[in-house]
């Protein structure tokens, strides 16, 4: 599966019928395009600009004007912005697409939670609880599971952590047959 990531931009002109003629000099929306392999997210990047200061080509401002600069260095700002999310995305799950990047740098669903986060929160839950309607050597086993889990994620998907989202029945049935686990 390829990952490489693509960011560009490019003015939304109207179509010819909805063209304006009143304001020849107002701006157009630059919008962004998000590619991950065979994934595309379009966005808005909630800045403006006119047709005669924009370079098709490069997807940037032309010139060293006040106008240019400030508009291409937020065009940088973004694309750091998405590169970063991004790479986190990348990081703790192992696979990217272009939709999860453009959520992530809109803030939708950027804080997802994760199968070892949600772990963690139960383990910490428990381990209040200890001495008063649960046993320490319970809260052993809570963190011997947690290790199996880190291991077999890492060995089996290659990743840190897995959404919840991502959790399915085979999933579940690999990670109990590594374990060596038996049902009743």
């Amino acid at each position: 599966m390829n990952t490489d990531l693509k960011v560009s931009f490019y003015l939304k002109r109207e179509k010819k019928e909805q063209k304006r003629v009143a304001d020849e000099n107002s701006g157009y929306p630059v919008v962004g395009k998000i590619i991950i392999g065979k994934s595309i997210a379009q966005f808005s990047s909630k800045l403006k600009v006119e047709e005669r200061f924009w370079n098709v080509k490069s997807g940037r401002a032309i010139g060293k004007s006040k106008i240019a600069t400030e508009l291409n260095r937020e065009l940088n700002k973004i694309n750091l912005s998405i590169h970063f999310h991004y790479s986190e995305i990348l990081k703790r799950t192992g696979k990217v697409s272009a939709l999860e990047v453009k959520n992530a740098f809109q803030g939708i669903a950027s804080t997802q939670k994760t199968l070892l986060v949600l772990f963690d929160e139960i383990m910490q839950e428990f381990q209040l609880r200890i001495g008063i309607d649960r046993k320490q050597s319970s809260y052993l086993q809570y963190v011997n599971t947690r290790k199996h889990l880190q291991r077999f994620l890492k060995e089996k998907y290659n990743v840190k952590d897995i959404p919840l989202s991502q959790l399915n029945l085979p999933f579940i049935e690999d990670f109990i047959s590594t374990c060596g686990w038996k049902g009743n």
